[in-house]
Parts: C-alpha cells; sequence; structure tokens
C-alpha cells in the first residue's frame, strides 16, 4: 500500500530515469485496462466511466479510507509511464499548493498490475470536453478556451507553466463549467523529464515534441491547436494523427446538426474572420508568442460576432434542419395572398350570396 500523497515506487536505471525498450515493448501485446474491483495502490476502482484518447477514466475510493474519493485515469500506453510517473515525483507538492477551484492536481500515481501507468485525481461530475464539447453553441465552446486561460493566469502567479495539454484531462461539469484534471502544469525550473504523454503531442510544438522545455511561444501554439479543437471538432487532417497520434473524438451523437447550426448561423464575413484567427492560432510560434493576444484575438471576434446573424443565414440554418425558410418580410410591408386562397375566398362569397337568394325566394313563395 502506498499513502495517497507520496511519490510512487518505480523502476529506475542508473541514470535515475526508468529505461525505455522500444523494440520490447513493440513486441509486448498491449497491457489490458483494469476491471472494476481491480486495486491501484490504496484505491479501488468501483466504476468504469469515460474513454478518451488517453486510456480510460474510472471512479475509485480509498480503500482505507472509503469515504475519500476521486477518479483514476489509467494511460493505455505504457511508453507514458516516464512522463506520468517521474513529474508526479518530481512536481506533485508544487502542483496541490495551487488552489484554483476549478483544477483537480494529482493525488496519486502509480502502475497498475499489468503494468500501465495511472493518475488519481479529485472526483467530480460531468464528463470529458470533447465527449460533449460539440453539443455547446460555437461561442461557448470558445469561451471555454478563454476560461482555460484564466486558469493559466492564475497558475502564472504561483510560478507554474503549461507543460502539456491533454485534451482527456479537461472535463465539462454539469452546469458547464471547464474543469481541468491532472499535470498537465509544471513549476518553472521543474527538474522532470520534459516527455509528454502521447494524446499531448498532436497539441505541442516541434520544439516540444523534440524535448524543449515548456515556455510562453508552446503554451500559445498549445492554446490555438485546442481552439481548433473546440471550433471544428478535430485537428486539420493532415496532421491529427502525428506520429500515428490521435486526440479526443468528439461524441458524434452530439455533432452534426449542432455544430452545422452554429456554423451556417455565422455571415460569410464572420466564417472568413474565424477561418483567418484558426490560420494565425495553429502556426507553429509565429502569430501568437503567448497566450495574451491569443486571448485577446479571440475576444475581438466573438466581440464582433455578437450581433445578430443576417436574414440569409437564418434561412440557411433552417434549410439545414429540414425546415423551411421563413419568408423576409420588411417591417412596413404587408405579405401578398396567394392566388389560389384568393379565388377561394371569392367562391365562397357567391355561395353564400345564392344560399341567402335560394332562402328569399321559398319565403316569398310560401306567402
Amino acid at each position: 500500500m502506498t499513502d495517497p500523497l507520496a511519490p510512487p515506487s518505480f523502476p529506475s536505471s542508473a541514470t535515475g530515469w526508468p529505461t525505455s525498450a522500444p523494440a520490447e515493448a513493440a513486441a509486448r501485446p498491449a497491457a489490458a485496462l483494469p476491471p472494476v474491483g481491480e486495486r491501484l495502490g490504496v484505491w479501488r476502482i468501483t466504476e468504469a466511466l469515460f474513454e478518451c484518447a488517453s486510456g480510460q477514466w474510472f471512479r475509485v475510493e480509498h480503500a482505507l479510507a472509503s469515504a475519500q474519493r476521486g477518479m483514476a485515469l489509467v494511460y493505455r500506453h505504457e511508453s507514458d509511464a516516464q512522463a506520468v510517473l517521474m513529474r508526479f515525483a518530481e512536481d506533485s507538492d508544487a502542483l496541490s499548493r495551487f488552489q484554483e477551484p476549478t483544477y483537480g492536481a494529482p493525488l496519486d500515481s502509480g502502475l497498475t498490475p499489468s503494468g500501465l501507468p495511472y493518475l488519481i485525481v479529485p472526483s467530480m461530475e460531468g464528463a470529458p470536453l470533447m465527449r460533449v464539447a460539440m453539443a455547446l453553441p460555437l461561442r461557448r465552446r470558445m469561451q471555454l478556451l478563454l476560461d482555460l486561460v484564466g486558469v493559466l493566469d492564475a497558475a502564472q502567479s504561483q510560478g507554474l507553466i503549461l507543460h502539456e495539454l491533454d485534451p482527456g484531462t479537461l472535463w465539462l461539469s454539469p452546469t458547464q463549467q471547464l474543469h481541468w484534471l491532472g499535470q498537465g502544469l509544471a513549476p518553472r525550473g521543474s527538474e522532470a523529464p520534459t516527455a509528454l504523454v502521447r494524446a499531448a503531442s498532436p497539441l505541442a510544438d516541434a520544439r516540444q515534441r523534440a524535448g524543449a522545455r515548456p515556455d510562453a511561444a508552446s503554451e500559445a501554439h498549445a492554446l490555438g491547436r485546442l481552439l481548433g479543437l473546440l471550433v471544428n471538432g478535430r485537428l486539420p487532417r493532415n496532421d491529427a494523427g502525428l506520429d500515428g497520434l490521435t486526440t479526443d473524438e468528439p461524441d458524434g451523437s452530439a455533432t452534426p446538426v449542432a455544430s452545422l447550426q452554429s456554423w451556417m448561423s455565422l455571415t460569410a464575413a464572420q466564417r472568413e474572420t474565424l477561418d483567418q484567427l484558426l490560420d494565425r492560432a495553429m502556426v507553429d510560434g509565429r502569430s501568437f508568442t503567448d497566450r495574451a493576444p491569443l486571448a485577446a484575438a479571440v475576444e475581438q471576434w466573438l466581440e464582433a460576432a455578437s450581433a445578430a446573424p443576417a436574414p440569409a443565414a437564418r434561412a440557411a440554418v433552417g434549410m439545414a434542419v429540414g425546415q423551411p425558410p421563413a419568408p423576409v418580410v420588411a417591417a412596413d410591408d404587408k405579405p401578398l395572398a396567394p392566388a389560389g386562397s384568393s379565388i377561394a375566398q371569392r367562391l365562397g362569397i357567391v355561395l353564400v350570396l345564392a344560399v341567402i337568394a335560394l332562402a328569399v325566394w321559398a319565403l316569398m313563395r310560401w306567402r
């Protein structure tokens, strides 16, 4: 058993960090995820929750104090062990001192019986962001990026910097509040390995993937990539599978109508400026050198797009969801009655007059 706040035990080499054996790892079959009831150190799995690009989320409870509950992210790749275990051992104390309501610092870490790394974080309700994001209005999705920037602003004041952005560690509560779980942050000057978990690599810049320490530029790049993910539901086709890696796919049941409606509700000019913003945000360190100008650009776009969409855009939305567009009528115009309805009204009047004449004729005859 291990203390939940104590650094985990793990195999080490003469250099102090685990050695890797890619050839042996490639020859071994993939390790199995733990079943419900499995022990993870002093924690026990009570429920399987959600799958994400990193691995599988579970609900867990402390074996010695059943009232203490948390969540475990079990990574599906053994190669993530160095990024998870070593950074927990080095940085967990500093992260636990960061008291931000929407940030859940790691509580424990270790290896499953099958050898997969896991991370224990505080328990919460909701779901991983990218499973539900595309059901939200476009402007709300973009606002979530600004919410994350707010957490990073608070983290910077305590000497922390964005180390990696794993979409699977971003959660949305039932009240649509963004929560960030795990160890995406790191103290400035951390001596932990620079390794990234596989699911964070598609959002990282080339320098970080090559082993460089995080900085303001790498932070802005990761946020820009997340913005593209929130707007489009996926990264560009030509690099979404960077080195065979993938990010969280949005929940397909929530995607088509909601995202199409939000996109079609924009004017042509709004769509063009949003495309330009995404192009700039996802460029590797050339347009936004830190998060502040990126956040300002997102805020400016949201303010410019706050006006009601043009009538043509509203008509397009109706057609997109299978509804006929409503006629656009000016305030002082009156719609013209269809020709068919006018003829029917005239025939009705003639019929009524004929009935009246017949009744008058009958009365006169009986007199």
